[in-house]
């Protein structure tokens, strides 16, 4: 059906006791591109099979501060996500590291890089999402937004030339800046990606706000191929939902239809 990459993400990945298998047939069986980002608390109980499995691997790591990566994830996980970032990389195996930034996180950004360049280990840094759900009225992104995001692409900028493992897109920030999906970039979530929930069902427009699901008894083809389904990818983007929407995800799968941006992505990540 035209895809390209299967990738892996939460919630957490790594509880599902069968994902030895799901990650071997999408990478071997099928040989798709296969991705996974893990809050890495299970890094050291999974490794093996995720490493046999995966093409790109990366650890959700806002922060390299104790108190305040704990407050951010609402749990004391700091210590070992840490040590299994470290054990992990010892291994020999490539990983990367996904750091949020937001008004905490930004006053450690610092310590983060040194964490990063210490395992000579890539990172790729991005504002906070602002993602409308179906199950909330109201987002906290905006409380921990940065409002001068000229002053963080200059630090990323500047640490860029130190240490060239860092990764941003400065599209993303500024369109992220002017508040997200727009007429100029609107969400295509529902013609370019398949959001496949975990009891096997699909999810559209996106996994964020459901407004069809197929379930795994049906024939996807069949379905995405229906009246309602065609109906609800041609209006993706226009809802008041999608209007504040940022999220890299999304933003990046919308950017097939802008050659030029993609290619400004593309380049970002070498």
């Amino acid at each position: 059906m035209g895809c390209l990459v299967i990738s892996y993400t939460g919630g957490e990945p790594l509880l599902r006791e069968d994902i030895e298998e799901l990650l071997e047939f999408s990478n071997k069986k099928i040989g798709f591109y296969t991705g996974l980002v893990t809050n890495g608390l299970l890094l050291d109980k999974k490794i093996n099979e995720i490493s046999k499995y995966t093409d790109f691997l990366a650890v959700s790591f806002d922060v390299n501060d104790k108190k305040t990566f704990n407050k951010t994830r609402g749990v004391d996980a700091f210590e070992k996500v840490k040590k299994n970032i470290e054990l992990v990389r010892g291994m020999g195996i490539e990983i990367n590291l996904f750091s949020v930034i937001t008004k905490e996180t930004f006053k450690f950004i610092n310590d983060t890089i040194d964490f990063a360049k210490s395992l000579n280990i890539p990172i790729h840094f991005s504002p906070v999402d602002n993602v409308p759900r179906e199950f909330m009225e109201i987002s906290d992104a905006e409380r921990l937004k940065i409002n001068e995001i000229s002053e963080v692409l200059k630090k990323l900028t500047e640490e860029k030339k130190i240490y060239k493992k860092i990764h941003f897109e400065n599209d993303y920030f500024k369109f992220h800046s002017l508040g997200g999906f727009n007429r100029f970039i609107r969400c295509s979530s529902a013609s370019t990606t398949i959001s496949l929930k975990p009891d096997a069902s699909i999810a559209l427009p996106c996994p964020f706000f459901t407004l069809m699901t197929i379930k795994k008894n049906e024939n996807l083809r069949n379905r995405l191929n229906s009246a309602k389904a065609r109906n609800i990818i041609k209006k993706c983007g226009k809802w008041n939902f999608c209007k504040s929407c940022s999220i890299n995800c999304m933003y990046v799968v919308s950017l097939l239809n802008h050659p030029y941006f993609m290619m400004r992505w593309v380049k970002n990540k070498t």
